[in-house]
């Protein structure tokens, strides 16, 4: 199967009919055809990627936090491997990355597996459609991997999905190393992971490091603002991110010898 992508007015039409279509979502049967009153005019095809080199992998039924992250991570280096050749900006089409997630049976597979415990409008609107630029990089059941792919490959590690493996320490972590203003740069994403690994490679076994990066992130986004960090490279804000998380660590320990 080609890529494809919905034409505005199709996209338009399935978002505003999301309530409408509900039931559809939850079912197996291909229904966009007769949706759109079997006439082909609501997508368009492109040679850019052969979908079929990209097939989800998941277990069926109820899921931890860590068997999703362990799923997540070992899907995007597949959805990252086999779509690769697309350009950032194609990576940013959000009829493209709709399109994918109601045309072929597979991905609506994985994704009623993955979130559709029952049908739902804001888990349809949020994991079939790209709304926003948070919506394409945290909430699409597709987008998601591949830009995960995209901001953490590095070429430089005989690893290439060394950076990756760090994102995905959790889901909370994923999330909010994505919700950072570093988020778009390599080197500023390298340099926030690679803080992470460092910290943990610190933290007790019970200790967990959710909170402290959550804390981290506000820093982060606050410096961004105030300063730039056009200037730093990846070690320079590995060691801001750090020392900060290491900071907080130590005030932590210190007010419980007090009590």
């Amino acid at each position: 199967m080609l890529l494809g992508y919905f034409t505005e007015d199709a996209y338009e039409k399935l978002i505003h009919d999301i309530d409408r279509n509900e039931a559809k979502y939850a079912g197996d049967d291909d229904w966009l055809d007769e949706y759109f009153g079997f006439s082909h005019d609501y997508f368009r095809q492109s040679k850019t990627v052969d979908v079929n080199a990209f097939s989800p992998h998941y277990s069926k039924g109820d899921k931890d936090d860590a068997l999703k992250t362990s799923e997540d991570l070992i899907n995007t280096r597949m959805m990252y491997d086999a779509f690769r050749s697309l350009t950032p900006l194609q990576a940013s089409n959000k009829y493209m990355w709709s399109y994918l997630c109601h045309a072929v049976p597979e991905y609506r597979n994985y994704i009623r597996d993955r979130w559709m415990s029952a049908a739902r409008s804001n888990t349809i609107k949020t994991r079939y459609f790209v709304t926003g630029g948070s919506s394409l990089l945290n909430d699409n059941a597709l987008s998601r991997l591949w830009w995960y792919g995209y901001l953490t490959y590095d070429e430089s590690n005989s690893n290439h999905y060394a950076l990756t493996e760090i994102l995905f320490t959790n889901q909370t972590i994923c999330t909010d190393v994505m919700d950072t203003l570093n988020r778009m740069n390599f080197n500023r994403i390298k340099g926030v992971l690679l803080a992470i690994k460092d910290f943990k490679d610190i933290l007790d076994d019970n200790e967990g490091i959710t909170e402290y990066f959550r804390e981290c992130k506000k820093y982060l986004n606050h410096y961004a603002a105030v300063t730039t960090f056009d200037f730093l490279d990846a070690e320079e804000i590995r060691g801001l991110a750090f020392d900060y998380m290491v900071k907080l660590r130590e005030q932590k320990e210190s007010k419980t010898h007090k009590k």
